[in-house]
């Protein structure tokens, strides 16, 4: 008997039970299983379209689950994971003062980080972690994880819905989409940092 990856294990749990399998996956997958966590959307979609799931009962599973995933990230990070930053940062080459400007731009950016993080694999899990980390009151935290949650689970239900039977095809549009949105992220985000340092000074010159 070929073992099943986790992949297949969690979309056995909502082919299965359903609701209470999507909450149960959801909340696994976000917590830092390694796998595609679209997809158990789109497979939901996917039974949404055949009538074998309730729409709302659906977004409520994968939203709560959203969630409970987020928060153990969140604890994680709030108990364990600043406790590692805080003894062993330096030797990381992450200084006192400069965990400290990452964490005024948290402050700053880390709700809209939040919003979009979801839809950037990977990126959901550490940005609760350093939620957590930075000992963000908790329920503020877990309003805007459900507000991510809700925009996230929507998007890749509706297109489990649209694909139907080819549900699985938004593994290889995530892989190969979010990719290249990253990369030009990466590429991007220090060019624009750069002008607009570079126009501040232009301003504080010619004033």
């Amino acid at each position: 008997m070929v073992p099943l990856s986790a992949t297949e294990l969690l979309l056995g749990l909502v082919f299965k039970f359903r609701y209470w399998g999507l909450f149960l996956a959801m909340a696994l997958g976000i917590a830092g299983l390694p796998m595609p966590d679209e997809l158990l959307l789109t497979s939901s979609g996917y039974m949404i379209a055949q009538g074998r799931m309730h729409l709302g009962f659906t977004m409520l599973a994968a939203v709560s689950g959203s969630v409970a995933g987020m928060s153990v990230s969140y604890w994680v990070g709030r108990t364990a994971f600043g406790m590692v930053l805080s003894r062993y940062g330096a030797r990381l080459g992450l200084s006192r003062e400069r965990l400290e400007r990452h964490e005024k731009r948290f402050e700053k950016y880390g709700h809209s980080i939040l919003l979009v993080g979801y839809f950037i694999p990977g990126m959901r899990h550490v940005t609760a972690l350093l939620y957590g980390a930075g000992r963000r009151p908790y329920g503020a935290f877990a309003l805007y994880a459900a507000l991510g949650a809700l925009l996230w689970t929507s998007v890749f239900a509706l297109i489990g819905v649209m694909l139907g039977e080819h549900w699985r095809q938004a593994e290889e549009w995530v892989h190969r989409e979010m990719t290249a949105i990253v990369a030009a992220l990466v590429l991007i985000a220090p060019a624009a940092w750069l002008l607009r340092r570079r126009i501040g000074r232009q301003g504080i010159g010619g004033s």
